[in-house]
């Protein structure tokens, strides 16, 4: 299995995660990453009968989805599975991760609460019954989802899938608190990145010593990785995104923005 780039300690392979995770002779102390949120799909029955457009009353689509109407798309990837299936493909994911992290090792899983209609959805149905040890807030500077029937979400979530070994640094880590006040960014190559300072507080935090992300997409939590000196790998399944990730990388700056 060759990588698609390596350089420094941080290395990129191009391909679908859960081929790639099985063969990686590695095991990972800290796994970072956000996968697509399937917010283009169908609406879903348990919560509730809906037409799409009606937001007045609270029961409009995820309009901010990965699909055409929403501007929204993703190079690979169309953000519009099956609920079902989505539900069965990161199960999958998340096990396949649990398997080859450390014992003493943990997975930071971003996702997002969503009012779906008149209710509230939480990502907690992702979970395939991994030990959850704690939900951290992601606090953005403001949100866009205007609705009559609720606040605007300013949230996301990061839930800390833990061995029963995994600890954070110090006793003085903890005092991170579980509230992550950090502003989200925005990419011309990427639809939907994470900002690095992000990951760089679970990387600070924890201090492994390999860090993976499965979905690495344009190399945030790679970039994390680099500037706190820490080795870490990549797997992506969009070339062009591992091509802007590589070049990314390759600037040799050590801003947040840029890496």
């Amino acid at each position: 299995m060759n990588p698609f780039y390596q350089k420094n300690g941080i290395t990129i392979y191009h391909g679908d995660c859960l081929e790639v995770m099985p063969n990686l002779a590695v095991t990972p102390d800290l796994v970072f990453t956000s996968p697509p949120y399937n917010l283009g799909s169908s609406p879903w029955p348990h919560l509730g009968n809906w037409k799409r457009g009606d937001s007045v009353g609270g029961k409009s689509k995820w309009r901010n989805g990965s699909d055409a109407s929403s501007g929204v798309t993703y190079a690979e990837h169309e953000d519009t599975m099956a609920w079902g299936d989505y539900v069965v493909w990161q199960h999958e994911f998340l096990k396949s991760c649990w398997e080859i992290i450390s014992d003493k090792g943990a997975i930071f899983y971003n996702h997002k609460p969503r009012v779906i209609g008149a209710k509230l959805w939480l990502p907690l149905e992702l979970n395939p019954g991994l030990p959850l040890r704690q939900i951290v807030i992601w606090a953005r500077s403001g949100g866009m989802n205007f609705n009559a029937t609720a606040f605007v979400p300013t949230h996301e979530w990061v839930m800390v899938f833990a061995k029963e070994g995994w600890r954070l640094k110090s006793k003085g880590a903890s005092g991170i608190g579980d509230v992550w006040r950090v502003s989200q960014e925005s990419n011309a190559g990427h639809p939907a990145p994470f900002p690095v300072a992000l990951p760089a507080k679970a990387i600070d935090a924890t201090a492994p010593k390999l860090v993976l992300d499965p979905f690495s997409g344009i190399g945030s939590t790679l970039c994390a990785a680099k500037l706190a000196g820490v080795e870490a790998i990549g797997i992506e399944k969009s070339e062009r995104y591992c091509e802007l990730a590589a070049n990314r990388l390759s600037q040799g700056t050590l801003e947040f923005d840029k890496c």
